[in-house]
């Protein structure tokens, strides 16, 4: 079995301990697009009365209308195009709503906490069931806070590549998943440490390998097999005023190691390493753009959806070796530009992903349709009608190159209207 990804691992320990989570407040559950149209996310609660525990519900309700000129793998929020006629139809399901709880101090330290969930977690197998929705939990931590240091346990955004895209047709699935945005929301214990404008992070995760497949009993991943948690950390510059716009921002380097115990057909159990490093950029250019992005390279990284959802060759096929298990190294980014005009209540944003995975990786024994590299065209367009309501459109192009069906592609409109309270 080939090593050569195994270097990558060497990236968490050179970039360090990690920073800012994800948009800055890994203890704020995750808010509506943070785009200057869309409605903000209730207030966090105030600190309770001595020996009392104060309980704020919140919720953001997402209608979403929308077309798809292609067949496309997931009808709603799309990830790659797949070849087939195309749909129209409507949802409701990402939808979500949490409590926020602050409780009374412990050791020292101000003690918070978060349960949010969605309806994105699949149907019932009956004929109306598109619209039945099931429960997911999302977001389920406890978050102590001293002055300079925070410690989070439980299901939380994960420290590696934590900035997404802005967007109202995006909520349940950030935007560019499987097209250059790698993301997960993961148990784990991280330790976070404010130092000027450092913040630095590091965490210990349940091991995500994205091939578990049970559907009640809990049964291992590949991941998990390894008996190895997955590591990750973040260093970022974070500064209150970017450029003098007086807007915050953040410029980090992450990395991530675990590994995945795989079986192959013949032969003992063998380790793959999962590793990657990332570049995430958040920062105001003035008072109306905004700059966003991310760039990285890893190797079996389907735990978060990257090389195009793909992490594991089971059977691969090297030049120098025979078929055998073998870990699907990727690179991709994507970048976006928001732009809102002084005094509008209206947004529009310009954004592009990519991912590429390597094609001497996808290579196999077994013919498959591996899924070679994934482009994704976004233009969006959003209206703040109130503190509480915003109105959108988001225009999709996806790019799909197959091994054996060719180029795909697809052309996606989304009407989105999202109410939060």
């Amino acid at each position: 079995m080939k090593r050569r990804r195994v270097t990558l691992a060497l990236l968490v320990f050179v970039t360090g301990p990690a920073a800012l989570a994800k948009a800055q407040a890994v203890a704020t559950p995750e808010a509506p697009p943070s785009s200057p149209s869309a409605p903000p996310p209730a207030a966090a609660p105030a600190a309770p009365e001595p020996g009392t525990v104060k309980v704020t519900p919140y919720g953001i309700v997402y209608f979403n209308g929308f077309h798809n000129s292609d067949a496309v793998n997931n009808q709603d929020v799309p990830l790659w195009a797949v070849g087939g006629a195309g749909d129209t139809s409507a949802t409701a399901r990402q939808s979500r709503f949490g409590l926020r709880i602050a409780a009374p101090g412990a050791l020292g330290a101000k003690l918070t906490g978060v349960v949010e969930a969605d309806f994105y977690g699949g149907f019932p197998a009956i004929a109306t069931g598109e619209n039945f929705g099931q429960v997911r939990l999302r977001l389920a931590n406890a978050r102590l806070d001293w002055a300079k240091t925070s410690l989070v346990l439980g299901q939380d955004w994960m420290v590696f590549a934590p900035v997404s895209p802005t967007s109202l047709a995006c909520a349940a699935i950030p935007l560019f998943a499987a097209s250059g945005n790698p993301w997960a929301r993961i148990p784990q214990v991280r330790l976070e440490r404010r130092s000027g404008f450092l913040v630095t992070q590091v965490a210990v995760l349940a091991p995500q390998s994205g091939d578990f497949s049970a559907q009640f009993l809990a049964q291992p991943n590949s991941g998990a097999l390894s008996q190895k948690p997955y590591f990750q950390g973040r260093v970022a510059a974070a500064l209150k005023s970017w450029f003098g716009s007086g807007k915050p921002g953040a410029i980090g380097v992450s990395g991530h190691y675990g590994q995945s115990r795989v079986t192959p057909t013949s032969g003992d159990a063998v380790d793959i390493d999962s590793a990657a490093g990332a570049l995430d950029v958040n920062v105001p250019l003035g008072r109306h753009v905004t700059l966003s992005g991310e760039a990285f390279v890893g190797t079996n990284l389907a735990g978060f959806q990257a090389a195009v959802f793909q992490g594991l060759n089971p059977d691969a096929v090297g030049a120098a070796s025979a078929a055998g298990p073998e870990g699907i190294a990727t690179k991709g980014g994507w970048v976006q530009i928001g732009f809102t005009p002084a005094g509008s209540k209206t947004s529009l944003s310009a954004s592009y992903g990519v991912d590429d995975p390597d094609d001497d990786d996808l290579k196999s024994a077994t013919k498959r349709n591996w899924r070679l590299r994934n482009q994704v065209v976004a233009l969006g367009l959003s209206y703040r009608a109130s503190a509480h309501l915003s109105l959108g459109v988001e225009y999709r192009f996806l790019k799909t190159k197959l091994l054996q069906t060719g180029t795909q592609d697809s052309q996606h409109l989304n009407l989105a209207a999202v109410l939060a309270f």
